[in-house]
C-alpha cells in the first residue's frame, strides 16, 4: 500500500503539472500555425499577382501585335492616303469659294456702280 499513496502524489503532480505546459503547448502550436498560414497566404497572393502580371504582358503583346498589324496593313495605308487627297481637295475647294465670293463682292459693287 505504500506505493499506492507514493503514486497518487505523483499523478496529482504531474496533472497539476500538465495545467502549466498545456496552455503552452497551445500557444506553440498557434504560432506554428499561424506561420504556416500566413506563408501559404503570401505564397497564394505572390502566385496570383504572378499570374496577374503574365497576362497583363500577354494582353500587352497581343495589343502591340495588332496595332502593327492595323498600321502596316494594305486597307490602312490606302486610307490614309485617301484621307490625304481628301484634305488637299477640301483646302482646294475652300480656297475656290473664297476666290469666288471675292469676285462676286467685287462684281455687286461694280454693278452698283453703273446702277447709281
Amino acid at each position: 500500500m505504500a506505493t499506492t499513496k507514493t503514486r497518487k502524489p505523483a499523478a496529482k503532480k504531474a496533472v497539476s503539472d500538465s495545467y502549466l505546459y498545456v496552455p503552452l503547448g497551445a500557444g506553440q502550436l498557434f504560432v506554428e500555425k499561424t506561420r504556416t498560414l500566413s506563408k501559404k497566404a503570401v505564397d497564394f497572393a505572390q502566385d496570383r499577382r504572378k499570374d496577374a502580371f503574365r497576362t497583363y504582358e500577354d494582353l500587352a503583346k497581343r495589343g502591340e501585335k495588332l496595332a502593327k498589324s492595323i498600321r502596316t496593313s494594305v486597307a490602312t495605308r490606302r486610307a490614309v492616303d485617301q484621307t490625304k487627297i481628301a484634305q488637299s481637295r477640301i483646302k482646294a475647294a475652300a480656297t475656290s469659294v473664297r476666290k469666288a465670293v471675292g469676285e462676286t463682292a467685287d462684281a455687286t459693287k461694280a454693278a452698283a456702280r453703273k446702277v447709281s
